[in-house]
């Protein structure tokens, strides 16, 4: 069918004609009107199930194809009912058992399916199509000026321009489209409505005189058989009335199903005051308790759920950092579990991900004053300290060195989620991978970079994919100089020789005998300042010096100039001389 989709679609337009002109046997016209209830099902699920309304950029075209087919059936089976005064098993079974034998009943359910198609659903979609489209044309000249801008910028390439230029046009064209082809439902709701009053005058003139059946005759046969297949006809226009709403109203990027429990069944309160107020409800004499008790009790508990949810962390982090205490530390545990709220409060905002779960035990095996971290079961540090404050101190600097272990995926579709309520255009611009964001948040948490500002790091990651650490880096210049500067904005830092700074910049591959002259002079200078300094180089350079420092001082900041604001005060510890070349 895929290879020769073209044809048969050519084959089905021509089709559509005939069916105003060939009469067609009662079993055809069975299979013809089921393949309509089908393919109007299709295309509204295919409606709630697609993320973009431009997944389905066909709908105009498929709306406008149902549409006639719709007619053509109406035409086919008006002919069937006056001249065999048959319809076929579906027309028939939708006059008689759905109604219940009653046609009165039939004609008042065909009046409400009109009435809820006509004004409530094709009239609420059409505005809803009008101003999307008028909306969308205005918008068009400005999204095709913001292309222009990024391509001169160097954000994007030829390429990349003419595809999004594109998709802009592309779209201004569906909603245009959905604007026209709203007018072919509404005109479809009316012709139903007037083919099935023909069809019942029509049916009673043929019966009584062509045929010369009674009046009783003429209104069981005709009126009944018009009546089901008004059902017949209206519950398609119906699904597609409501597919053509659906794909006009979306504001979401993601399936209806998703953002509804998202968003509609993820708020306790509501949820707690809905299901409170059914159990009042239910109070009252004559009201169904086995129907309300259930829905109200099942809302309750699904809020107490959410919000026993919500009073836990909001992000867990997977790794685990544990404090071992010694017997003599035992009664600090208290202390330290009252201090821990404060500290995840504090690292949250410096570092930018949560303090997960920290256990606190003790042994015997260890010296009874003496105390060690643990990461993944790992030793990171030992101590005989006895003040809490202290313990803490090391437990901060503990998690900030080795954060970039304890971020997981599962951290990243977190930020990712919070991002997408904040600055959702980000997000889907983004074109990595979760785990290609992993790697790059762990190589600025390695380096003691906080990545509180998630969303401008996902802004600057889609402006600069080629480069977005270094462009991430110097995005963050008043959070970098923050960080490491502080309040006292004076820095004691090791600067590197102009030439040798090149030599970093242009060498693939560092001969052993520089990379540990360039180590020796870097810790003679950290073992005679006065305090912890920072290594100052190029932004071009300051990559390769990182990698040299990294085994040597892990926990020593190699900035750029760029990184660091004017107001600092630079005091000069030392410099890397040109005779690590030599």
């Amino acid at each position: 069918m895929m290879s020769h989709a073209d044809a048969l679609l050519a084959v089905g337009v021509i089709s559509l004609i005939l069916l105003l002109i060939v009469p067609l046997p009662p079993i055809i016209l069975d299979a013809l009107l089921c393949f309509n209830i089908v393919f109007s099902l299709m295309a509204l699920l295919l409606t709630l199930y697609v993320e973009k309304a431009m997944e389905f950029s066909s709908f105009p075209s498929l709306l406008l194809f149902l549409t006639l087919y719709r007619l053509g059936l109406n035409i086919a089976s008006t002919r069937m009912i006056l001249t065999r005064g048959e319809g076929g098993d579906i027309i028939h079974t939708f006059g008689s058992f759905v109604t219940h034998n009653n046609t009165l009943v039939g004609l008042i359910l065909f009046a409400l399916l009109t009435v809820i198609n006509f004004i409530v659903v094709t009239k609420g979609a059409g505005r809803v199509a009008e101003v999307a489209a008028r909306f969308t044309l205005e918008a068009l000249p400005g999204k095709q000026m913001a292309v222009d801008s990024q391509m001169q910028a160097g954000l994007l390439d030829h390429a990349e321009a003419k595809k999004e230029r594109a998709k802009i046009s592309e779209e201004a064209e569906f909603y245009g489209a959905m604007d026209g082809a709203s007018k072919f439902v509404r005109g479809d709701a009316i012709a139903s409505v007037i083919i099935t009053f023909v069809n019942i005058f029509g049916g009673f003139a043929v019966g009584f005189f062509v045929k010369h059946y009674s009046w009783q005759e003429c209104w069981s046969i005709f009126t009944c058989l018009t009546v089901g297949d008004g059902l017949v006809s209206q519950i398609p226009a119906l699904l597609i009335s409501v597919a053509s709403g659906v794909i006009v109203t979306r504001a979401s990027s993601e399936s209806l199903g998703t953002a509804f429990s998202r968003q509609l069944f993820n708020h306790p309160k509501v949820l707690l005051f809905s299901g409170g107020l059914i159990l009042c409800l239910s109070l009252i004499p004559g009201m169904p308790l086995l129907v309300m008790v259930p829905i109200g009790g099942s809302l309750l508990l699904y809020s107490f759920k959410l919000i026993k949810g919500e009073s836990a962390p909001e992000q867990k982090v997977s790794s685990k950092l544990e404090i071992t205490l010694g017997c003599s530390l035992i009664g600090k545990a208290q202390q330290l579990n009252a201090a821990l709220p404060k500290l995840r409060s504090s690292i949250q905002k410096r570092v930018g991900i949560r303090l997960g779960h920290i256990t606190i035990k003790d042994s015997m095996e260890i010296s009874p004053n003496s105390y060690f971290l643990a990461l993944r079961g790992v030793k990171l540090y030992q101590g005989r300290e006895r003040e809490v404050d202290e313990i803490i101190a090391k437990l901060e600097e503990a998690f900030e060195l080795h954060a970039h272990e304890l971020i997981t995926l599962q951290d990243v579709a977190y930020f990712l989620s919070d991002a997408r309520k904040r600055d959702s255009a980000a997000v889907e611009a983004l074109k990595l991978s979760t785990s290609e964001l992993l790697l790059i948040l762990q190589d600025l948490l390695k380096e003691r970079i906080p990545i509180s500002d998630f969303v401008s790091i996902l802004e600057t990651i889609v402006a600069n994919p080629k480069d977005p650490i270094e462009a991430i880096r110097q995005n963050l210049v008043h959070a970098i100089t923050d960080k490491f500067f502080g309040e006292s904005r004076c820095a004691y830092v090791i600067t590197v020789d102009p030439k040798v700074e090149k030599m970093l910049d242009v060498a693939t591959k560092l001969r052993p005998s520089t990379i540990d002259k360039i180590g020796e002079q870097i810790l003679q200078f950290v073992a005679e300042a006065e305090a912890r300094p920072v290594v100052l180089t190029t932004s071009r350079a300051r990559k390769q010096l990182r990698q040299i420092l990294e085994k040597r001082l892990p926990g020593l900041p190699v900035l750029s100039y760029d990184e660091v604001e004017s107001d600092v005060e630079l005091r000069s510890v030392g410099a890397v001389t040109n005779e690590v070349l030599l």
